[in-house]
């Protein structure tokens, strides 16, 4: 199994090779979101903003708003170097450039104080997921502690070219319950048993 740093490299080159997507792109794999029932079980939803190649899910967090269900998004805390989530009732309004360049909440919004299963579930990007749950992140950890403490739904979002037969896994990383492509649903092994349970 090739390591961390070689897939990086190999799933950048590949996203590179594909070019910068446009927002029609990604409609069919918004539409396979609205159609994960597991995902409409919930009212409180953290997802987040693109940065680079990332499916750009803003028309589905808008719907999300629309209708009166809560959505959180990361922010980076850079007096605690870690991220967290507050809440937004509009993207355009309640967002800002970050730390990072990325869009995020505005610091003037509360943060929101996570319990093990607020939020209800989570869109979470990656640069890489295997269709066993584990997520290739950027080599920071900043979504792996994000997500440690939560119980809660985890859906991977990424391209189908994102997807790979194998990914290492160290101890720290947090595994999908499911990932959802522009072509599939993938129902990790985890998920699958708690929906059995």
């Amino acid at each position: 199994m090739k390591s961390k740093v070689e897939l990086r490299q190999q799933i950048k080159q590949k996203l590179s090779d594909l070019g910068r997507t446009s927002p029609r792109e990604f409609l069919p794999l918004l539409q396979n979101l609205r159609n994960l029932k597991e995902l409409w079980a919930v009212q409180t939803l953290a997802a987040y903003l693109p940065i680079g190649a990332e499916p750009d899910l803003r028309t589905f967090l808008k719907e999300w708003l629309l209708d009166k269900r809560r959505l959180l998004l990361p922010r980076y805390d850079s007096s605690a170097g870690c991220y967290e989530l507050a809440a937004v009732s509009d993207i355009e309004r309640d967002t800002v450039r970050g730390y990072y360049g990325i869009l995020e909440p505005s610091p003037l919004l509360y943060k929101v104080i996570l319990s093990a299963d607020t939020p209800g579930a989570w869109l979470v990007p990656g640069l890489a997921f295997s269709r066993t749950g584990t997520r290739l992140g950027r080599g920071a950890g900043y979504y792996d502690r994000l997500l440690a403490p939560s119980t809660a739904l985890k859906i991977g979002v990424c391209l189908d070219c994102q997807l790979m037969t194998g990914i290492p896994l160290q101890k720290h990383d947090v595994k999908m319950h499911c990932i959802v492509t522009e072509t599939r649903i993938v129902k990790c092994q985890e998920l699958a048993g708690e929906l059995a349970q």
